[in-house]
């Protein structure tokens, strides 16, 4: 799954279920499947609890097999399934399992000797935990375990819900994590890996789609028909989907038979009606990341068709299900004219979905405290199979980009680990955040750095191989990667990766070159990164997958280590004195590092010897020094120019966040306006350089969009500003027929340009985009347009948005954007505060589960000791009864508090 909120905004699963009547069917044996838990042994099994478990199911009932039967119309209020789930028993009197606002009306169990038990269900727990009681006389034994029931559909974008769209009505799914129980009762864990038969029974004149290809479609004569589809390969309810509704079903060439697979794999795009054509680029750009997986993983794509999906309304950027993706429509309906943003948006999140078919799908963690080895892989391994594909592009710049953004994010002294042992439910959801992702994938790609592209890879083929369908743990795959590398001692390979995933944070390696007659050498020590204002402790060790290069006379030699001790001596390889030492070659390895300040000057004046990568990494060590107080702010404006006028446009626009907290939270008067001119002063000679190509490469239309954005929305560039808004009135018809013109800008420019035109001509402005918003059935238009009125500082338009918050005239996945535009503004950070906290209850129940707990991080824009004082106050009676909500409380009041502590060190 790929969260939304880690999706550009300028870009940036369907389920319900039933049995299959097979009557006088045996229980499948166990033997079908081998999930990641089996059935505890009577002798030596612990009690069977009595409470209702609060994270992981125990031991004593193992599922082998489902049947699902599902009624599904979109138009009608409420759906109906039977669910027959083939299990193992052990010695229990009753079972728990799951589902969640369930009607059940009829369940029972069928044992191996043809006994029949009525069964009584009871949900024990709001999150979804059942108790079922009456199998004191089964013993152990193999049974089928039969539930009848019905269900509303989900409100919330969890479970099954349905979307309106060009008025007409759909239902999709969104099952991960632990929204699959909302359809149907079930075992709702990823351990219980298990084969499905599924069949959906749905209006006539709809399609319905779900993992497999359809075996059978018999017309009911009641204007229904009933689908029967393959089963599956062993998954987790988790990657179960459905889609109903009268869908634009785009049959694409299949991706042909080759070296992996024997046959062609089925290919299909699925939107709503008439949005068929949007999504040929899509399925035209699909076929070559499929093959190119197949050739990383020298295994064949794991399942029989490929669906892809667009859902008009769906909470997450996308997301995994075997075989039926689905996404957000503006990351898959596009054209070739699209904005280079919203393609690489498309191409970062395809092959992520893509990637999670091995990682994920193929290969399973037992439990949630492992959900890195899908979501840190399918992060690392999109941008790695994207560049191999299309190396033009600089995809594996961005992966590195990404991992360094994110370390702002690991500083703080309330940060989860990677691999964060999770023991109640309301944590699950705390995973999906950018550590396990962006960080993850920044892990991984130390590793594969320092151990070689190539052996890397072959550990994780024979990872991929020794656990295909089935589950696994971190241990599994570490082991795996050291036992394809034996050039690195296993234990100490082995205890490097736990370093980096089970601790928070991430090491400062303070270095220091010194050169005697014995040689040049760097003197290193290693603490945890925090930032000043800090409560954490910088006591914390890793062993350090480490690489330097030492530059003499325009010549480089790297090495690479494992740093192991808190304080080490390196002998760096030749006998000169280097002129300057980078302490992160190539950028790849996760940790900042610090130079005394002679060294940083004589590595800055070679900046432009480096690849992006390392100035990557320069950049973001430079903020880090300035944020732990270890430059000050005069040194950190006059170290970081030759950053700003890089070639990359990942490494010009790194400080951005820094300026604009200065612009924004510390600087006032005189000196903001000197700190606006100097951004004018360094971005304006590049804009003109971008501007002055003839036939720019899409990298650099987005470089040109992004300068011209900085200079006019956070460098206060008149000029740049007023081409900007008449290209907003021009695209709009602002002032002229009031009618949308998309053609008459540059594509890449139009999110900037309605975002200039807001704040040039105000609310007359706000309110044409309202039209047109009103008009717009296209995702990112709709986007954009929404953006653009909530950033508004006029004060009526301001809190006509507020209100909008709660409109039905708004998607549920659209309302943040209101919350992130008016956090931006000073005008108008106050004002969405005290709203949201006027109407918490009604914006919670707007929000589904899984993204209720991350609330408060819409406001971690504010920057005093007052403000983290009203979030608290807010949140904190509430924030327990929220999923995942205590760690996103504390992150967002570290935070503020740790900008208050930015603002008195440099400006205040």
């Amino acid at each position: 799954m790929k969260p939304s909120r880690l999706l550009s905004r300028a870009l940036l699963s369907l389920c319900c279920i039933a049995l299959l009547q097979a009557c006088g069917r045996e229980p499948s044996p166990a033997s079908q499947a081998e999930p990641g838990r089996a059935a505890a042994p009577l002798a030596d099994a612990a009690p069977y609890p009595a409470k209702p478990p609060s994270a992981r199911l125990p031991e004593g009932v193992t599922p082998r097999h489902y049947a699902l039967e599902l009624s599904i119309d979109p138009r009608r209020e409420r759906f109906q399934g039977t669910v027959r789930i083939d299990v193992s028993l052990g010695e229990v009197d009753y079972l728990w399992m799951h589902g969640n606002g369930l009607e059940v009306t009829a369940a029972r169990a069928l044992l191996a000797d043809g006994e029949s038990l009525e069964l009584r269900w009871e949900q024990a727990l709001p999150t979804g935990t059942a108790r079922v009681s009456g199998l004191e006389s089964a013993g152990a034994t193999e049974a089928t375990l039969e539930f009848e029931y019905s269900a509303p559909f989900n409100t919330n974008l969890e479970g099954l819900y349905k979307v309106a769209s060009g008025g007409e009505s759909y239902a999709f799914t969104q099952f991960e994590a632990t929204s699959a129980r909302l359809a149907f009762p079930s075992f709702d864990e990823p351990a219980f890996k298990v084969p499905f038969d599924i069949q959906l029974t749905v209006p006539a004149g709809h399609s319905a789609i779900t993992n497999t290809p359809e075996t059978s479609v018999t017309d009911n004569g009641d204007g229904t028909k009933t689908i029967t589809y393959a089963t599956t390969k062993p998954l987790p309810t988790y990657l179960i989907a459905f889609a109903v509704g009268p869908f634009d079903v785009v049959e694409w060439d299949a991706i042909p038979a080759g070296d992996y697979r024997d046959a062609p794999l089925p290919l299909r795009g699925i939107t709503t009606r008439g949005k068929g054509e949007q999504i040929h680029f899509a399925l035209d750009n699909t076929a070559a990341i499929v093959e190119e997986m197949e050739r990383y993983f020298d295994t064949a794509y794991p399942y029989a068709k490929l669906d892809i999906i667009a859902v008009p309304d769906f909470s997450a950027g996308a997301m995994e299900n075997a075989g039926a993706i689905t996404y957000r429509e503006q990351l898959i309906l596009l054209d070739e004219s699209a904005p280079v943003s919203q393609k690489r948006g498309f191409f970062v999140t395809h092959a992520h979905e893509l990637a999670h078919h091995w990682f994920g799908n193929l290969v399973t963690p037992v439990w949630w405290d492992d959900i890195w080895l899908n979501e840190s892989f399918a992060t690392w391994n999109a941008y790695i199979i994207l560049d191999r594909l299309y190396p033009n592009e600089h995809y594996r710049e961005s992966l590195l980009s990404s991992a360094s953004n994110v370390m702002t994010n690991d500083s703080l002294a309330s940060a989860r680990q990677i691999r964060e042992p999770i023991t109640r439910h309301e944590d699950i959801g705390s995973a999906f955040n950018g550590i396990t992702y962006q960080k993850g994938g920044g892990v991984l790609s130390m590793f594969e750095a320092f151990l070689g592209q190539d052996n890397f890879r072959d550990g994780i083929r024979h990872y991929m191989k020794a656990f295909a369908f089935g589950n696994t743990t971190a241990h599994d795959f570490i082991g795996a990667i050291a036992a394809a590398n034996p050039q690195v001692d296993s234990q100490d390979l082995q205890a490097a990766f736990r370093s980096f995933i089970e601790q928070p944070g991430l090491p400062v390696l303070k270095t220091a070159l010194s050169c005697t007659d014995q040689g040049p050498q760097l003197d290193i020590s290693q603490q945890r990164y925090l930032p000043a204002g800090s409560a954490g402790s910088t006591a914390q060790q890793w062993i350090v997958p480490a690489c330097v290069s030492a530059m003499t006379d325009g010549e480089t030699q790297s090495q690479c280590f494992l740093l192991k001790e808190a304080s080490e001596k390196v002998a760096l390889v030749g006998e000169r004195c280097p002129d300057a030492v980078l302490p992160n070659t190539g950028g790849a390895s996760y940790y900042r590092w610090s130079l005394p300040p002679e060294q940083w000057q004589a590595l800055l004046e070679r900046f432009d010897e480096l690849d992006t990568n390392e100035q990557i990494s320069v950049a973001n060590s430079l903020s880090a020094a300035l944020n732990d107080g270890s430059l000050s702010l005069a040194d950190y404006l006059d170290a970081v120019a030759p950053v700003t006028r890089s070639s990359s446009w990942r490494v010009a626009i790194a400080p951005r966040a820094d300026l604009y907290k200065l612009k924004n939270h510390v600087l006032d008067g005189a000196d903001r306006e000197a700190l606006q001119a100097r951004m004018r002063d360094w971005y304006r000679p590049v804009l003109a350089e971008l501007e002055a190509l003839p036939e720019p490469s899409p990298d650099q239309r987005q470089f040109r969009m992004l300068m011209m954005s900085t200079l006019a929305l956070g460098a206060a560039d008149e000029e740049v500003h007023a081409r900007l808004a008449a290209d907003g009135a021009a695209l709009t018809g602002f002032g002229d027929d009031g009618e949308l013109h998309l053609d008459a800008i540059d594509p890449n420019l139009r999110y900037i340009a309605l975002l200039a035109g807001i704040e040039a001509h105000g609310k007359p402005f706000a309110d044409l985009l309202w039209r047109h918003f009103l008009a717009s059935d296209n995702a990112l238009l709709r986007e954009y347009l929404l953006g653009a009125m909530a950033w508004s500082t006029d004060p009526e338009v301001a809190a006509a948005m507020r209100g909008r918050i709660l409109s039905p005239e708004l998607r549920d996945n659209e309302i943040f954007d209101i919350f992130s535009s008016q956090m931006a503004h000073a005008e108008t950070r106050d004002a969405v505060f005290a709203w949201t906290a006027d109407n918490l209850e009604a914006v919670l129940g707007r929000v589904d589960s899984w993204r209720k707990g991350q609330l408060p991080s819409n406001f971690d824009d504010f920057c005093s000791e007052e403000d983290a004082a009203k979030v608290e106050a807010t949140f904190a009676p509430i924030i327990d009864s929220l999923e995942s909500g205590p760690r996103y409380l504390a992150n967002t009041l570290e935070t503020i508090r740790l900008c208050a502590a930015f603002a008195t060190l440099h400006g205040r």
